[in-house]
């Protein structure tokens, strides 16, 4: 099986884990809000999962947004699963396990945004990044040394 970019990407591992979490709930009730509910917190962590997915694939600002995106979708997934607890008449800490994996890939999915809004070491004049340091060997071309 050929292994992709997001695979790699430890935010889209979690909310596969969210996803499959929240799609195994067994709720005990048999209102059709609390089935609605549950739906859309699956539906929200498995769109968080394509959309990392998707970033992991892109760059510059197209990354960006799409991470953006996947942190919404992991609010509105936790969100969803508060709306469950409260037509069920459960406490929160029953969907304490989901409630982690939403906050632990929010989190991951944050990293991400702050690595890739950072910015790159500019070199001595502002002009860029700094080339890579060279160790001894033939001066660049279009140089001549003193000799």
């Amino acid at each position: 099986m050929a292994e992709f970019a997001y695979q790699n990407v430890e935010a889209w591992n979690t909310a596969v884990k969210l996803t499959a979490a929240v799609g195994r709930l067994k709720i005990g009730s048999n209102l059709k809000a609390s089935a609605d509910a549950q739906t859309k917190a699956f539906e929200q962590a498995g769109l968080a999962c394509a959309l990392i997915a998707e970033g992991a694939s892109r760059e510059g600002p197209g990354q960006a947004a799409l991470y953006r995106d996947a942190r919404g979708a992991l609010a509105q997934c936790r969100s969803w699963l508060h709306v469950l607890a409260a037509v069920t008449n459960e406490q929160d800490t029953v969907f304490g396990n989901e409630f982690d994996l939403a906050e632990t890939a929010s989190r991951q999915v944050n990293g991400l945004l702050r690595a890739l809004d950072r910015p790159a070491p500019m070199g001595p004049q502002g002009q860029g990044p700094r080339p890579p340091m060279q160790r001894g060997g033939p001066p660049p071309r279009g140089e001549r040394t003193m000799r």
